[in-house]
């Protein structure tokens, strides 16, 4: 015998356990709200989701939005605020909302295929590690990570003989994760343009004096190559 189910299931029914929506035949706005307060989850059986059930649903849980069929920009925005991850359940998104992912999240940028390197560098300036989520990173992300932290070529591979200089110059302490696989010559080579170009500084020569991996009379190097602004530097670092 068929029942009437919107007569067999009440709001208070709804309002204990929200799962039972799936047999409420009308599904009103009212009715979807109660039911997704009471389980978030309940978007999974409702076809005309309004815009406020699906902002409630994803507000109390960000992964529901995965069982919303054809969220709102709304809906898809505040489950991205409330935690950048689901952006993998977002088809097609608009840089907006891989920006507020990333915003919200850094490692949300795992779920972005082929990010631009605006969105890998907001990543990476959150947190350096970053990197290790990024299939392809471009050269300005390695380096803004590099700089950041010389631990981060441990999630790097294939670099180039030109790109191992760079990341050296952005940041010497790379040379404790690559000293068994780059010869010294590069790295004096680097060290000589760093001391001539212009661009030391305080902290990069610290780094430089203060690297014991590196054996090589420092102070002579910079007084055969350093430019002013280097002597003076390490001066500084040694006084």
């Amino acid at each position: 015998m068929s029942l009437d189910m919107n007569k067999e299931i009440t709001k208070e029914d709804l309002s204990k356990n929200g799962l039972l929506i799936k047999d409420v035949k009308e599904k009103t706005e009212e009715l979807q709200i109660i039911a997704v307060k009471n389980n978030p989850l309940s978007v999974e059986y409702i076809e005309n989701l309004s815009e406020e059930a699906g902002i409630l649903a994803v507000t109390a849980l960000w992964n529901s939005l995965k069982y919303i069929k054809n969220p709102t920009e709304k809906i898809i925005k505040r489950a991205l605020e409330v935690k950048g991850w689901a952006i993998q359940y977002v088809e097609n998104p608009t840089y907006e909302m891989k920006l507020l992912a990333i915003e919200s999240d850094f490692d949300s940028i795992r779920y972005i295929e082929n990010p631009e390197e605006e969105l890998q560098k907001k990543a990476i300036e959150k947190y350096w590690g970053a990197i290790k989520y990024i299939k392809n990173p471009t050269l300005e992300s390695k380096l803004l990570a590099i700089t950041k932290s010389e631990e981060a070529i441990n999630f790097m591979s294939n670099y180039s003989y030109d790109e191992i200089k760079d990341f050296l110059s952005a940041n010497i302490n790379v040379f404790k994760y690559v000293h068994d696989s780059v010869d010294i010559d590069i790295v004096l080579e680097v060290l000589k343009e760093k001391f001539e170009d212009g661009t030391m500084t305080y902290e990069y020569m610290k780094s430089y004096i203060d690297l014991e991996m590196l054996e090589m009379d420092k102070l002579e190097f910079v007084k055969t190559y350093g430019d002013r602004k280097s002597k003076k530097f390490i001066v500084d670092c040694v006084l």
